[in-house]
């Protein structure tokens, strides 16, 4: 699912100061790439560039898709499947990035246990 902005994000879109540069948009757009199949809360440290709330990311997550003209080639399209959020992209199907999202989460897991393991000894 391609989530887009409702007429209640438009009112908090207004409130919101977002300051996006040029630059934000490539940083945005390779992060989400380089780490998929991440919720919103495990996305936020992953942002360093940019201090987002996590009701902020999710609106802007809807804004890239809601006007995916204007960020065409520079940022997004987003798809949420499951909670989880994805870069749309042509050249890899979301299997392909959802295999990629395990296998990251498969090497975490596996820090994890060796942390715990040498910490026991």
């Amino acid at each position: 699912m391609l989530p887009t902005l409702t007429s209640d994000d438009i009112i908090e879109l207004r409130k919101s100061n977002f300051e996006f540069t040029e630059e934000f948009y490539t940083q945005f757009h390779d992060c989400i790439r380089q780490n998929p199949g991440k919720t919103i809360l495990e996305l936020l440290p992953l942002i360093t560039f940019y201090n987002f709330t996590s009701f902020e990311l999710l609106l802007a997550f809807k804004l890239f898709n809601t006007f995916k003209n204007t960020y065409y080639n520079k940022c997004g399209p987003f798809l949420r499947r499951s909670g989880l959020w994805f870069v749309v992209e042509k050249n890899k199907s979301l299997q392909e990035q959802e295999i990629i999202a395990l296998k990251q989460e498969i090497v975490d897991l596996k820090k994890v246990l060796f942390n715990r393991s040498t910490n026991t000894l």
